[in-house]
Protein backbone atom coordinates (compact mmCIF):
# COMPACT_ATOMS: atom_id res chain seq x y z
CA UNK A 1 0.00 0.00 0.00
CA UNK A 2 2.83 2.41 0.87
CA UNK A 3 4.36 1.85 -2.57
CA UNK A 4 1.24 3.06 -4.42
CA UNK A 5 1.03 6.23 -2.29
CA UNK A 6 4.64 6.98 -3.17
CA UNK A 7 3.93 6.52 -6.89
CA UNK A 8 0.85 8.73 -6.72
CA UNK A 9 2.80 11.40 -4.79
CA UNK A 10 5.66 11.27 -7.31
CA UNK A 11 3.20 11.49 -10.22
CA UNK A 12 1.51 14.52 -8.62
CA UNK A 13 4.85 16.24 -8.00
CA UNK A 14 5.95 15.57 -11.58
CA UNK A 15 2.70 17.05 -12.88
CA UNK A 16 3.05 20.13 -10.65
CA UNK A 17 6.68 20.72 -11.61
CA UNK A 18 5.94 20.19 -15.29
CA UNK A 19 3.05 22.62 -15.12
CA UNK A 20 4.80 25.35 -13.11
CA UNK A 21 3.93 27.96 -15.72
CA UNK A 22 0.23 27.24 -15.10
CA UNK A 23 0.59 29.05 -11.76
CA UNK A 24 2.06 32.18 -13.35
CA UNK A 25 -0.19 35.17 -14.01
CA UNK A 26 -1.19 35.55 -17.64
CA UNK A 27 -1.53 39.05 -19.02
CA UNK A 28 -3.18 40.18 -22.21
CA UNK A 29 -1.14 42.72 -24.15
CA UNK A 30 -3.49 43.39 -27.11
CA UNK A 31 -0.90 45.50 -28.96
CA UNK A 32 -2.18 47.84 -31.67
CA UNK A 33 0.19 50.03 -33.66
CA UNK A 34 -1.41 53.47 -33.39
CA UNK A 35 1.48 55.77 -34.24
CA UNK A 36 1.68 57.81 -37.41
CA UNK A 37 3.92 55.92 -39.85
CA UNK A 38 7.40 57.41 -39.81
CA UNK A 39 8.34 56.00 -43.21
CA UNK A 40 6.32 55.57 -46.41
CA UNK A 41 7.04 52.00 -47.46
CA UNK A 42 4.52 52.06 -50.32
CA UNK A 43 7.21 53.21 -52.75
CA UNK A 44 9.66 50.47 -51.84
CA UNK A 45 11.92 49.91 -54.81
CA UNK A 46 13.49 46.71 -53.53
CA UNK A 47 10.34 44.63 -53.79
CA UNK A 48 7.90 42.90 -51.51
CA UNK A 49 8.91 42.07 -47.94
CA UNK A 50 8.28 38.89 -45.98
CA UNK A 51 8.36 38.87 -42.20
CA UNK A 52 9.63 35.42 -41.26
CA UNK A 53 8.52 33.74 -38.06
CA UNK A 54 10.64 35.16 -35.26
CA UNK A 55 12.43 32.87 -32.81
CA UNK A 56 13.33 33.15 -29.13
CA UNK A 57 16.96 32.64 -28.08
CA UNK A 58 16.22 33.02 -24.38
CA UNK A 59 16.54 29.99 -22.15
CA UNK A 60 13.03 30.05 -20.72
CA UNK A 61 10.65 27.23 -19.98
CA UNK A 62 7.78 28.91 -21.82
CA UNK A 63 8.27 31.33 -24.77
CA UNK A 64 5.37 33.40 -23.38
CA UNK A 65 7.40 34.14 -20.24
CA UNK A 66 8.22 37.73 -19.33
CA UNK A 67 9.47 37.03 -15.82
CA UNK A 68 7.11 35.04 -13.68
CA UNK A 69 4.24 36.39 -15.77
CA UNK A 70 3.10 35.03 -19.11
CA UNK A 71 1.70 36.88 -22.10
CA UNK A 72 -1.04 35.28 -24.17
CA UNK A 73 1.26 34.42 -27.10
CA UNK A 74 5.03 33.85 -27.36
CA UNK A 75 7.05 37.05 -26.98
CA UNK A 76 8.60 36.46 -30.42
CA UNK A 77 5.10 36.48 -31.94
CA UNK A 78 4.28 39.76 -30.16
CA UNK A 79 7.37 41.42 -31.61
CA UNK A 80 6.73 39.99 -35.08
CA UNK A 81 3.12 41.18 -35.04
CA UNK A 82 4.10 44.67 -33.82
CA UNK A 83 6.58 45.03 -36.69
CA UNK A 84 4.05 43.70 -39.18
CA UNK A 85 1.48 46.26 -38.03
CA UNK A 86 4.02 49.09 -38.37
CA UNK A 87 5.08 48.04 -41.87
CA UNK A 88 1.46 47.72 -42.99
CA UNK A 89 0.63 51.14 -41.50
CA UNK A 90 3.53 52.57 -43.52
CA UNK A 91 2.23 51.02 -46.74
CA UNK A 92 4.73 48.15 -47.06
CA UNK A 93 3.92 45.34 -49.45
CA UNK A 94 4.08 42.26 -47.19
CA UNK A 95 3.95 38.81 -48.76
CA UNK A 96 4.21 35.17 -47.70
CA UNK A 97 5.98 34.05 -50.87
CA UNK A 98 7.74 35.52 -53.92
CA UNK A 99 9.55 37.96 -51.66
CA UNK A 100 12.70 39.82 -52.56
CA UNK A 101 13.44 40.74 -48.96
CA UNK A 102 12.93 38.72 -45.79
CA UNK A 103 13.11 40.12 -42.27
CA UNK A 104 14.14 37.52 -39.70
CA UNK A 105 14.28 38.11 -35.96
CA UNK A 106 15.35 36.48 -32.74
CA UNK A 107 14.43 37.63 -29.23
CA UNK A 108 17.65 37.88 -27.22
CA UNK A 109 16.50 39.55 -24.00
CA UNK A 110 13.34 40.33 -22.09
CA UNK A 111 13.68 42.05 -18.73
CA UNK A 112 10.99 43.32 -16.37
CA UNK A 113 11.56 45.37 -13.25
CA UNK A 114 9.38 47.34 -10.89
CA UNK A 115 9.82 51.08 -11.23
CA UNK A 116 8.01 54.04 -9.67
CA UNK A 117 4.99 51.97 -8.62
CA UNK A 118 4.76 50.41 -12.08
CA UNK A 119 6.89 48.31 -14.39
CA UNK A 120 9.77 48.81 -16.78
CA UNK A 121 10.10 46.34 -19.66
CA UNK A 122 13.09 45.86 -21.94
CA UNK A 123 13.03 43.76 -25.12
CA UNK A 124 16.06 43.22 -27.40
CA UNK A 125 15.73 41.51 -30.74
CA UNK A 126 18.40 40.65 -33.28
CA UNK A 127 17.02 41.27 -36.78
CA UNK A 128 18.44 40.45 -40.18
CA UNK A 129 17.08 41.71 -43.49
CA UNK A 130 17.98 39.26 -46.23
CA UNK A 131 17.96 39.71 -49.95
CA UNK A 132 17.84 36.11 -51.10
CA UNK A 133 20.50 34.35 -49.04
CA UNK A 134 22.60 37.53 -48.61
CA UNK A 135 22.32 39.63 -45.42
CA UNK A 136 21.58 43.20 -46.40
CA UNK A 137 20.98 44.61 -42.92
CA UNK A 138 21.85 43.18 -39.53
CA UNK A 139 21.24 44.91 -36.21
CA UNK A 140 19.85 44.64 -32.70
CA UNK A 141 16.68 46.60 -32.06
CA UNK A 142 15.86 47.66 -28.57
CA UNK A 143 12.82 48.89 -26.71
CA UNK A 144 12.52 49.98 -23.08
CA UNK A 145 9.52 51.68 -21.57
CA UNK A 146 7.55 51.99 -18.36
CA UNK A 147 3.89 51.75 -17.52
CA UNK A 148 1.63 51.58 -14.51
CA UNK A 149 0.66 48.02 -15.41
CA UNK A 150 2.71 45.29 -17.03
CA UNK A 151 0.58 45.22 -20.18
CA UNK A 152 0.95 49.01 -20.60
CA UNK A 153 4.71 48.72 -20.21
CA UNK A 154 4.90 45.91 -22.79
CA UNK A 155 2.83 47.92 -25.32
CA UNK A 156 5.01 51.01 -24.85
CA UNK A 157 8.14 48.86 -25.18
CA UNK A 158 6.85 47.37 -28.45
CA UNK A 159 6.27 50.91 -29.79
CA UNK A 160 9.89 51.80 -29.02
CA UNK A 161 11.17 48.54 -30.47
CA UNK A 162 9.25 49.14 -33.72
CA UNK A 163 10.55 52.71 -33.92
CA UNK A 164 14.08 51.43 -33.34
CA UNK A 165 13.89 49.23 -36.45
CA UNK A 166 12.09 51.73 -38.67
CA UNK A 167 14.49 54.53 -37.81
CA UNK A 168 17.48 52.22 -38.39
CA UNK A 169 16.15 51.10 -41.79
CA UNK A 170 15.39 54.69 -42.80
CA UNK A 171 18.70 56.06 -41.56
CA UNK A 172 21.13 57.43 -44.18
CA UNK A 173 23.92 55.15 -42.94
CA UNK A 174 22.19 52.18 -44.59
CA UNK A 175 21.19 53.85 -47.84
CA UNK A 176 24.58 53.07 -49.34
CA UNK A 177 23.68 49.37 -49.12
CA UNK A 178 20.67 49.98 -51.40
CA UNK A 179 18.32 48.36 -48.93
CA UNK A 180 16.21 51.35 -48.03
CA UNK A 181 12.60 50.28 -48.16
CA UNK A 182 11.35 53.77 -48.90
Amino acid sequence: MKKSYTLVTLACLHTLIGQASVFADEISVDYQYTQSPQVDFSKATKGPLKLAVFTDARTVEDPRMLTEDLVEVPVADLVNDALKQAFVAGGASLVDQSERLTLEGEITEVAVSEKDGGFEVTIRTHVTLKRGSQSAFNTVIFGRASGQSLDQAVRATLDKLVNSLILDVASPRYSRHSIALH
